[in-house]
């Protein structure tokens, strides 16, 4: 057991050398470390990524069950939000996991999360249940999948920081994939790295021009012009000649200086490099488009409306990507066929404006859609205890043909009554 034990603490990079160290937190070594081809690099790249990772990271992850005719949600008393609702592992609150997680699937385009479990024999039965201790991102190691001679699907996770072999069932291991297309097993490229070819070169561009400008404006502050003597001969002449236009021209307070000597002064005018905004707007936007992050969203200056777009460009189908992969991993097909799955639930809402959030109180007060606590919350407020009140020209659509029914009815009844 102690020999598991420090494999997957090897994998996870859990030694004692980088145990608390920033190891943890740069993805993992697929990364290069030349500036030309690392993407995180770029404070543009890392701020992108950033606004992401945060976004995602302020949802709740929940274990449901989700049943349709009538549609219900039911948020389960198990193990799995047990876990949700603590460490996930030693080192990650919810938040932490799943900003850790975004991170790693935004760099490498796919993301490995060990599932810790213990096998718990059922009652009565020769059958065991698995009952979830914890969720571990894998980032110090080399994932390899492939498949066995009996036709099973299995993961090779390679260490690299001690080359230690960690293989195990490819089910067992929630995987979640970034643009997943090009590989058959991994998201990414067609060799399941992350394409960046378009991103470094506009990284590149960005590059040259920041080493341009202070190399331009050092150069207009230099070279001021060139001093032609005429009839000094002499080397030492030539010397106290420069000498003395030097001190002129560094002590005249208007710029104007006398020579005794027959001399022409040519000026030469370099002036620093102008960048045009709209290329660097271009090249910024060009950096930032593929990770669906705006301009507005980058600078944090955004309405409902642009942030609405950031939402369905870059966190929706990453919250699905989630979702999705710890599905198939944590239940079973029977279980998923009863209806359970796990939920992130974003409060999207939250974001908007002071001023929408009261439209929406507004719009589900009177059929009490939103709770009164509910929408306390959603304006800022603590709860206040009192019930939640709602108009009676509403019915439940459950009794609302009993209610028609028995209202045809007592009108029929009364129609007797006046006739007879």
């Amino acid at each position: 057991m102690g020999t598991i034990k420090k494999a997957i603490e090897n994998l996870l990079g859990w030694n004692k050398t980088n145990v608390f160290n920033s190891k943890f937190i740069t993805a993992n070594q697929v990364l290069f470390s030349s500036f030309g081809k690392d993407i995180t690099a770029s404070d543009i790249v890392k701020t992108a990524i950033h606004r992401i990772a945060e976004e995602v990271s302020k949802c709740n992850i929940k274990s449901v069950i989700e049943k349709n005719s009538p549609k219900t949600v039911e948020i389960l008393d198990d193990d799995i939000n047990a876990v949700f609702s603590q460490r996930l592992n030693p080192l990650c609150g919810l938040k932490d996991f799943l900003y850790k997680i975004t991170y790693l699937t935004m760099v490498n385009q796919n993301c490995f999360i060990y599932w810790k479990y213990d096998e718990v024999p059922i009652k009565g039965t020769e059958y065991v249940r698995r009952v979830t201790r914890g969720f571990y991102p894998i980032e110090n190691a080399k994932a390899h999948i492939y498949l066995t001679s009996e036709n099973e699907m299995r993961i090779e996770l390679t260490s690299l920081s001690n080359d230690v072999v960690f293989d195990l069932p490819y089910s067992d291991v929630i995987h979640i994939r970034h643009r997943y297309g090009a590989n058959q097993y991994l998201g990414g490229g067609i060799n399941g790295s992350p394409d960046n070819r378009g991103l470094l070169e506009n990284l590149q561009t960005i590059q040259v021009i920041k080493e341009a400008i202070p190399k331009s404006l050092e150069a207009s502050l230099s070279l001021k012009g060139i001093l032609t003597m005429k009839t000094v001969a002499d080397v030492d002449k030539k010397v106290i000649a420069r000498d003395e236009f030097e001190e002129h021209l560094f002590n005249s307070k208007y710029g104007i200086m006398a020579t005794d000597y027959e001399s022409d002064f040519t000026p030469v005018n370099i002036s620093a490099t102008d960048i045009p905004t709209n290329i660097l707007s271009f090249l910024r936007d060009e950096i930032l488009s593929p990770l669906g992050v705006s301009l507005p969203i980058y600078l944090g200056k955004y309405t409902d409306d642009e942030y609405t777009a950031f939402y369905q460009t870059a966190i929706e189908g990453l919250l699905l990507e989630i979702q999705q992969a710890f599905k198939i991993v944590l239940f079973t097909d029977r279980q998923i066929q009863y209806g359970h799955t796990i939920k992130c639930y974003d409060r999207l809402i939250q974001s908007l404006s002071f001023s929408r959030r009261q439209e929406i109180c507004e719009m589900t007060r009177d059929d009490a859609l939103l709770s009164r606590t509910e929408r306390r919350e959603l304006l800022g407020y603590e709860p206040d205890g009192e019930p939640t009140r709602m108009s009676l020209n509403y019915i439940d659509t459950s009794i609302a043909n009993k209610y028609q029914l028995e209202d045809i009815k007592n009108k029929a009844q009364e129609d007797n009554n006046a006739t007879g």
